[in-house]
This record gives structure tokens, C-alpha cells and sequence, in this order.
């Protein structure tokens, strides 16, 4: 198997575990269909319903890693759709880009926003909390969240609660460790 080079070990891939009756173990297995590859997927997030998922992996062009002009390795939010067996019909999102990377996919609680956090322009420095309106496929133009939330340094993995409030980890705010 396919090895990164930053951490000799395998790339990340997505995977589902149901716990067994006796609620002791669980049985883990690779989510089924497309939406693994050989590169990294990561920060699974779904629909209440079960049938759309948002991830996050780098950004790929033609089976290989896209980098941007500095060669750092940039990564992008891509959708899913599941038909009862299988995830399939992988697309990104349409704010992706070749310049910046889109990571870290958050719903609001009602689902009309994708929270996520990228380094895209307009926004603090470094990478950003943003939230995008959502519309079935259709999305709205991202709006960065503000000074309130983001520093000069980085803010990224929001998760939003049933009660609508905003978790995320930043190195930019006074406190212990990184992010």
C-alpha cells in the first residue's frame, strides 16, 4: 500500500464501525464506493438523513496531487451521495481551488450552512472559519466568519451543536498547545 512521505505511514482513508450486540466491540470496515483513493480523505461529516456526505482530501488532478506555486500540497471539500449500498457521485465543491485550500466541512444544524475552514483570500492570515449557504447542490458565495472568531494565525475544524453554537481550534487565541 501507498506510504506518505511526510509520516512513512498509510494515507487516511474513511471507514464506518457498527457496534456489535453486546455493545463490547465493534466491527470496522472501509466505507464502500468511491469515495476513498489512494491519497488522504479525512473530517467525514453527514446529512441527518444519511445520504450526503461532505470529506475533505488533496486536492487531485488526474489521479495525482495537486500543489500549489509553493509545492505545498492544498486539500478540498468534495460531496458524496449514498444509494442505500455504496457511496458514489463524488464531487467537489464549486469554492474549491487550485490556489487555496478548503478543509474541515461542518453543517449547521438545519443544514443551510457548510461551515469549513480555508486560507482562501479575504480572509485574517493563515487559515480561516468561513460558512457557506447550502441549497440542496446549490451553494452561496463563502463568507468569512469575522474577527470575532479568526486571528492572523489559524483557526480550523469547526463543529456546529444541535443548539447552534460554534466549536473550533485556533493557535491564535491566548491558551495551552496548538491548535
Amino acid at each position: 500500500s501507498l506510504k506518505s512521505p511526510w509520516t512513512s505511514e498509510s494515507y487516511s482513508n474513511l471507514y464506518q464501525s457498527t457496534l456489535t450486540s453486546d455493545r463490547i466491540g465493534s466491527v470496522v470496515t472501509k466505507l464502500k464506493g468511491s469515495v476513498n483513493s489512494s491519497n488522504n480523505e479525512s473530517s467525514a461529516i453527514f446529512s441527518k438523513d444519511g445520504k450526503t456526505m461532505y470529506f475533505t482530501r488533496n486536492n487531485m488532478l488526474n489521479g495525482k496531487i495537486k500543489t500549489d506555486s509553493l509545492n505545498n500540497v492544498l486539500l478540498k471539500i468534495y460531496q458524496a451521495t449514498f444509494d442505500g449500498k455504496r457511496w458514489g457521485s463524488v464531487k467537489e465543491l464549486p469554492f474549491n481551488s487550485n490556489d487555496y485550500s478548503c478543509a474541515h466541512p461542518a453543517l449547521s444544524p438545519n443544514e443551510d450552512y457548510l461551515y469549513f475552514s480555508s486560507d482562501m483570500p479575504g480572509g485574517f492570515g493563515g487559515e480561516d472559519i468561513w460558512k457557506v449557504s447550502v441549497n440542496g447542490d446549490e451553494y452561496g458565495t463563502p463568507e468569512n466568519l469575522g474577527a470575532k472568531v479568526n486571528t492572523e494565525a489559524n483557526e480550523s475544524f469547526p463543529f456546529i451543536t444541535d443548539d447552534n453554537v460554534l466549536f473550533f481550534s485556533s493557535n491564535g487565541k491566548t491558551g495551552f498547545g496548538g491548535l
